[in-house]
């Protein structure tokens, strides 16, 4: 861990971004003397009651969303294991089986599992090398059991983007239900339920600068959908249990916020990518830039170290990046002290030596280039470092200040 006063670089927003200081100035009188309980009729009720609608109004307008149709949640992971669970439960007689892909998050492929246990069958898709599932096999593999498919808009490690447009064309076309996993394009990237009539949409608000533990789930009107929670009357009788009420309020600000700027941070992080890019084989060699010439979100960048020229451990790239002042995530999770590779780099056709040394470098909404640039300086020179004391099979290829 860093000391308090080392100057810290962040580049891993793609996990979470630090809340906007208008959000948090939004959410302050509702951890103070706006303590209503808004089911309560009396005025301090309605004033927080108040505030939670017009919440709503701000997460539906970044999604050209109808109010009503937006139920509040504890974040993504609740808003997709739900809509799994709400679709599969819709689902008719004989039909029982769920199509995703492999390079999902796992708040849907576990909630896939769950339904696995109930008698459900999942088919995985295709991808692509930005971990993007394979639309021109969808059709195919849709028959009269399919209940449902669920697809992530952006990739939460390569950026790739679905064609979700198109995606949720054929699915009305064969009557299939459809989610999305907006949880890392809502804020970043365009989305209109009217102009693409998903049936379902996971948000959450710590992707865009707001706090964390809230999220939406957007339900398509006309759906005849069960309970999320059971309780009192909350959420129209969706979802039991007294609101969140700071945390919804920031949710509507940052919403608001990422709706009115998303001209310019998309503008900034085409630049900061680009820039990215070229000062990394400017320095490194033989680089893999996950995703290549597909479209993906410009804010992502995953960037594998073949290990054919790098003999370097991508835990103990972390680390060395942590301890100099940078933080970015890698493609591994770290669990009990090794490295596991992720399912997602696994799934674009990576060698499990390749996916310990594959790197997620990402933007936030006030990223500045300098950052980026200094950033993008300690990672070539921790790599750097990390070669020089490992003896590399190939000296020639890399140049060593």
């Amino acid at each position: 861990m860093p000391h308090p006063d080392q100057h810290y670089i962040y580049l891993d927003h793609a996990a979470t971004t630090p809340v906007d200081p208008r959000v948090r100035e939004a959410m302050l009188p509702f951890l103070g003397e706006q303590y209503g309980n808004p089911s309560s009729i009396h005025g301090p009720g309605r004033v927080v009651k108040a505030a939670i609608e017009h919440a709503r109004e701000q997460v539906a307008a970044l999604i050209n969303a109808t109010p009503g149709d937006i139920v509040f949640t504890s974040g993504g992971t609740e808003s997709d294991n739900e809509a799994i669970r709400l679709a599969m439960e819709l689902a008719g007689a004989g039909q029982n089986e769920i199509i995703t892909s492999p390079a999902e998050h796992h708040a849907v492929l576990s909630a896939c599992m769950q339904e696995g246990r109930r008698g459900a069958v999942t088919r995985l898709l295709s991808v692509t090398g930005a971990a993007v599932p394979d639309i021109g096999e969808l059709e195919s593999m849709i028959g009269p059991r399919t209940a449902l498919c669920t697809l992530m808009h952006v990739n939460n490690e390569t950026g790739g983007i679905l064609p979700l447009a198109e995606t949720v064309e054929l699915l009305q076309r064969h009557e299939v239900l459809s989610h999305c996993d907006a949880v890392q394009s809502g804020g970043k990237l365009a989305l209109d339920v009217r102009a693409v009539p998903v049936d379902f949409l996971s948000l959450s608000a710590h992707k865009i600068h707001g706090p964390k533990g809230v999220g939406a789930l957007y339900v398509r009107k006309g759906l005849r959908v069960g309970q999320l929670q059971f309780g009192g009357g909350q959420e129209r009788g969706r979802r039991g249990g007294t609101e969140n009420v700071a945390s919804i309020v920031g949710f509507g600000t940052a919403a608001a916020l990422a709706r009115e700027e998303m001209p310019d941070r998309m503008a900034r992080w085409r630049s900061l990518r680009s820039e990215a890019v070229a000062m990394l084989n400017a320095a490194l060699p033989s680089l893999h830039f996950n995703g290549g010439d597909e479209a993906t979100l410009p804010n992502i960048l995953s960037v594998t170290l073949p290990s054919e020229y790098y003999d370097i451990e991508g835990g103990a790239l972390l680390m060395n990046c942590d301890l100099a002042g940078l933080a970015i995530s890698s493609g591994s999770a770290c669990a009990a002290g090794s490295i596991e590779p992720s399912h997602v780099i696994r799934a674009i056709g990576r060698e499990d030596a390749e996916t310990a040394a594959t790197v997620r470098i990402s933007f936030g909404g006030h990223t500045a280039a300098e950052e980026m640039r200094e950033g993008i300086g300690i990672f070539i020179r921790v790599v750097q470092e990390m070669l020089a004391r490992s003896n590399p099979r190939s000296h020639s290829r890399i140049t060593i200040p």
